[in-house]
């Protein structure tokens, strides 16, 4: 599994390390008033990690804490991620919504039962 390590500083990254204390003191107060058992969180510019900052406990039972590859259960979260970066990539200019999904999975311009769509507006029907 991966770690990752600080790159740079939060200077470096043009980041207040005094805003990054209270965003820790934020999310640890969580912790300790019982709302979430622990936590792990990165704050990267530019690809750069230039903070990160783990609390609490990965296993209430166990009582384990919090280390750097713990593995959460993030449910149906990646619908909201995966809209994000895709967003960002219509931003960068790197896709448009229009575009059809064959362009990006050639496969499914092969398909029989497939009657095209866009990233946008997909055809789910047979």
């Amino acid at each position: 599994m991966t770690t990752l390590n600080n790159e740079i500083s939060p200077a470096d990254a043009g980041i207040d390390p005094a805003r990054l204390a209270r965003l820790n003191a934020h999310f640890e107060r969580y912790v300790d008033d019982g709302r979430l058992p622990g936590f792990h969180f990165v704050v990267a510019r530019h690809g750069k990690v230039a903070h990160q900052h783990r609390y609490g406990m990965r296993d209430l039972e166990s009582a384990l804490p919090v280390e750097a590859d713990t593995i959460y259960r993030i449910y149906s979260m990646t619908k909201p991620i995966t809209s994000i970066a895709l967003m960002m990539l219509v931003e960068e200019g790197k896709l448009q919504l229009n575009d059809p999904v064959s362009k990006f999975i050639p496969s499914f311009g092969d398909s029989r039962v497939w009657r095209g769509g866009s990233v946008v507006k997909p055809f789910t029907e047979p």
